[in-house]
């Protein structure tokens, strides 16, 4: 008897286990694996901007996850988002798909995009108008190196222009950026074919000290990675003009 109710117990404890793993099975079942398209569309938008901003390789890896992806990642305000760090300044050598991508991101307002092509039209292929209207563009969006550059342009145009030179400059230093544009602007320009048609000439300096300045704080000085400010507005101003300048030149 007693035997018997030892293997009833087991009998009944084996049962309960089996019960429990079907039980737990249905919950598995009914527990779905979350969906990135189950989001709002907004959302999921914001998301691969972000992943776009990150890296463009993992978006293109993004892309070809599935179909539904890939129809998510063509929105224009991810072409904006993109980061194009991974592309070489001047793409010479790409494949057609490559350079139908970059081609969908300057259409799409992408800065980078936009500041590249600004630099090529203006310095290598004397579009300067068009390619003014691509820096402006860039400038608009925050992009600092299109900025920078832009600011130089107008310091050396005609005097009406030169209090916006100044402040697009004044904006990438007060951000600490000047380094980062004279390498990037390096690279572009160490890149492609400069035509003499278009190459900028430093106005006279509009800082009365510029001679003691020059003394005091030992400028210029062009480190690429230098971003030491210089007490002086015009004296600064005036420092990356002569940069961009002996850049064009070769110097």
């Amino acid at each position: 008897m007693v035997g018997s109710s030892i293997m009833k117990k087991e009998s009944k404890g084996k049962l309960q286990g089996c019960s429990k793993t079907k039980k737990s099975r249905s919950r598995d079942k009914n527990h779905k694996v979350p969906n990135i398209l189950a989001l709002p569309n907004e959302l999921v938008t914001e998301i691969l901007a972000l992943v776009a901003s990150s890296s463009s390789i993992d978006l293109f890896s993004a892309k070809l996850s599935c179909k539904d992806i890939f129809q998510a990642t063509e929105d224009k305000y991810i072409y904006r988002q993109v980061s194009l760090e991974r592309f070489p300044p001047v793409p010479w050598f790409i494949s057609k798909q490559a350079s139908s991508f970059l081609d969908r991101c300057k259409e799409n307002g992408n800065p980078e995009a936009l500041f590249r092509q600004g630099v090529v039209e203006c310095f290598s292929q004397i579009k300067l108008e068009s390619g003014l209207r691509c820096l402006k563009r860039a400038a608009s969006s925050g992009h600092h190196r299109a900025s920078y550059i832009l600011g130089v342009i107008l310091l050396c145009s005609e005097n009406k222009y030169e209090q916006e030179g100044m402040k697009l400059i004044d904006d990438v230093k007060r951000n600490k950026k000047i380094g980062e544009c004279r390498q990037k602007l390096k690279d572009i320009i160490w890149n492609i074919w400069l035509k003499n048609k278009f190459i900028l000439e430093a106005k006279p300096n509009g800082c009365p000290l510029s001679h003691l300045h020059r003394k005091r704080e030992g400028w210029p000085s062009f480190n690429v990675d230098d971003d030491d400010d210089i007490s002086c507005r015009e004296c600064s101003c005036h420092r990356e003009v002569i940069f961009v300048c002996n850049l064009l030149k070769g110097a």
